[in-house]
């Protein structure tokens, strides 16, 4: 027991003097200055909000400590987060402190740029939209489209409040009923325009059944 507990001693003093050794080595060093571009992450936003802006999505931290240690810095040792927990709905504005900043140990955030950012918040909501099946062409002479059948009928859309209180019905992308002379069953995927920024949708296909009949 003695004879491990001495070895242990020994390999101890030497990590000590090991550590020693490289800080008087590190503290020996002039102290440099650089930018790192740092991404900026967004955090813990209350559960009924999101972000509807395009905010900053890095900052730029002017970082100083020993040459050595800079050399070898990243990006991804430094951390910049904005906290979301009491944001509220609207423009809510952070202003970026260097003490926000995360960085390794011996290097120190000098200043940053933007030091501060703007963060547009607004409400989600749910909303149960019905599906409308498009159709192009005609079917072959002597025959009509009977009726159309869709499943699901609608569907449940999650988006940005603005953007939903402008959307009532989504269409699907356009079926070709061209020379049809009898009935036809496919799958379709729904038509959803970029512009109302649908967060998440219950489906994003619909079965469509097209009943063709001799016309009357």
């Amino acid at each position: 027991m003695k004879k491990f507990m001495s070895a242990n001693l020994k390999l101890k003093l030497v990590a000590v003097a090991f550590a020693t050794a490289l800080w008087f080595f590190v503290a020996g060093q002039s102290n440099t200055e650089v930018g790192v571009l740092v991404p900026i992450g967004y955090k813990d936003a209350p559960r009924d909000l999101v972000i509807s802006n395009a905010p900053p999505d890095e900052v730029e931290v002017r970082v100083m400590g020993p040459k050595l240690f800079i050399n070898n810095l990243s990006a991804s040792q430094i951390i910049a987060e904005i906290d979301l927990s009491g944001a509220i709905v609207g423009v809510n504005s952070y202003r970026l402190k260097p003490s926000d900043i995360t960085t390794p140990m011996g290097v120190e955030v000098l200043r940053l740029r933007p030091n501060s950012v703007e963060v547009r918040m607004d409400k989600l909501e749910r909303r149960s939209l019905k599906v409308k099946p498009r159709v192009k062409g005609k079917p072959e002479d002597g025959y009509e489209i009977a009726d159309i059948v869709v499943l699901p009928k609608t569907v449940e859309a999650t988006s940005v409040k603005q953007s939903l209180s402008r959307l009532e019905v989504i269409n699907t992308v356009p079926l070709d009923v061209s020379g049809l002379s009898q009935s036809m069953s496919v799958t379709l995927k729904l038509d959803i325009p970029s512009k109302y920024e649908l967060r998440s949708i219950s489906a994003d296909k619909v079965d469509v059944k097209v009943v063709i009949r001799k016309a009357r």
